[in-house]
């Protein structure tokens, strides 16, 4: 059912006129219908801790790195500026690091010049930090932030992989754990990566920060996360609000609780009993939850041994016997 029709249907058990449009509607029992139907599903997408299975998505992404490459290097003031590169068009300041020779750890690209025109490439890099050293050297950059998705609520946890390693990441770290690897000796030491979700920019969207630096390019990262996409148009696209009277929720478990919802909410606002009403709709609620994504079976009687080898990973015919 869409917007128009649970609203429609919600109205049938009210004392008020069955609207025909929602959207663009001047009429104030429509608009109304409007802003408890967001407040009913926003409320709604908030329900499971993880995340309703309709709403958890995966997230791929690749790291973006440049190969180590000569250039000259310079104090200016109290940052290092590197010149004579190439191929630095896709370096963004405050997102890429860079190391090399006399750079110390963790120097964030402050500047890229000169802009990228239709007669200039940049060549040029600008450091957060001074060098310890000037003149020729060798250089690599490795992008250290990536932007989250835009539909992103929150991170599913235990679900960060470096997929090209086969390795899980630890984190989400903690701010004085993130400094303690980042500016302490032990975070030169470390192979598995370790993440954290930050602002980089100020006023600006959050990104998932990834230590140490990946400075190769084309590694595979992947996570799963709750999207904030509770209904979706016409064309199937995820939204975190409705746009449209035919706008459906995403799922028809998410439809049905969203009438009960709207049922309980119309009869509150118009000072209406609505006790049974909302008593339904929490009942409901707590079957979704329990039924949403199935269960796992617990074993009563777990083996805590660590088992390598056994029936379960054996032939049962065969065994020992070479092929020709």
């Amino acid at each position: 059912m869409s917007l128009l029709s649970n609203c429609q249907a919600a109205c049938s058990t009210a004392p008020v006129a069955i609207p025909t449009q929602i959207i663009g509607s001047i009429d104030e029992t429509a608009q109304l219908l409007l802003g408890l139907a967001n407040d009913a599903g926003d409320d709604l997408a908030r329900r499971p801790p993880g995340g309703w299975v309709s709403m958890i998505r995966e997230y791929d992404f690749q790291t973006q790195g440049l190969a180590a490459q000569l250039g000259t290097i310079a104090n200016v003031g109290e940052s290092a500026v590197i010149s004579g590169l190439s191929g630095i068009q896709d370096v963004q300041p405050a997102i890429w690091i860079a190391s090399g020779t006399g750079i110390p750890n963790n120097a964030a690209i402050r500047l890229v010049t000169p802009p990228v025109t239709m007669t200039t490439t940049p060549n040029t890099i600008t450091l957060s930090v001074r060098s310890t050293v000037t003149g020729a050297g060798s250089f690599a950059f490795g992008q250290s932030d990536y932007p989250l998705p835009g539909d992103f609520v929150r991170a599913i946890d235990d679900t960060f992989w470096d997929r090209s390693r086969f390795w899980s990441m630890r984190g989400p770290q903690s701010p004085q754990q993130w400094q303690l690897y980042k500016s302490s000796v032990i975070g030169r030491a470390s192979i598995q990566r370790r993440f954290r979700f930050r602002s980089v920019y100020s006023g600006g969207g959050a990104f998932i920060s990834i230590d140490p630096v990946p400075f190769d390019n084309g590694s595979q990262f992947v996570f799963e996360y709750v999207s904030n996409g509770w209904c979706q148009g016409i064309n199937g696209v995820p939204q975190n609000s409705f746009e449209a009277d035919t706008d459906v929720m995403i799922d028809a478990t998410l439809e049905y609780l969203l009438r009960l919802s709207l049922k309980y909410r119309l009869l509150r606002r118009l000072g209406l009993s609505y006790s049974e009403e909302l008593d339904e709709f929490e009942r409901q609620v707590d079957k979704a939850l329990a039924h949403d994504g199935g269960a796992t079976i617990l074993n009563l009687t777990p083996n805590n041994n660590l088992s390598l080898i056994g029936p379960w990973n054996l032939p049962e015919t065969g065994f020992g016997n070479v092929s020709a």
